[in-house]
């Protein structure tokens, strides 16, 4: 994919990708932008206009982000992990109730069978 191709899809998708990268964590903004700064230096080491150009689009959607976090309140984005601890809690949860209902109904039922004996017993006296 050619630089120009690049370029394009960062300012078409401008609102997106500031979205996207607004629901991550500050830290990890900061680190990007971090990185954009080296790359930066090396694209003029280098005379990589094109380059330049998409490292400084992307920098001004990353600040245009933490900005909009910032004034916004925007919470970060669960991560994958975060979110398959999440379903793994809530499917244990679940397996315990279910537990306690299974175990509830077969201490009802071995009740309702040992007063059933017990009443066969008085009812054999007679």
């Amino acid at each position: 994919m050619s630089k120009d191709v690049r370029i394009q899809i960062a300012l078409d998708n401008w609102n997106d990708y500031v979205a996207t990268l607004a629901a991550m964590p500050d830290k990890k903004l900061a680190e990007k932008l971090d990185t954009i700064y080296l790359q930066s230096e090396i694209a003029v080491q280098k005379r990589m206009t094109e380059s330049i150009e998409l490292l400084e689009i992307w920098r001004a959607q990353i600040i245009e982000a933490r900005i909009l976090k910032a004034e916004n309140n925007i919470p970060d984005a669960p991560n994958e992990i975060e979110l398959a601890i999440a379903d793994i809690e809530t499917m244990v949860v679940r397996a315990e109730e279910r537990k306690e209902i299974i175990e509830e109904a077969f201490s009802t039922k071995s009740h309702k069978a040992k007063i059933k004996e017990d009443n066969s017993n008085q009812t054999s006296l007679f």
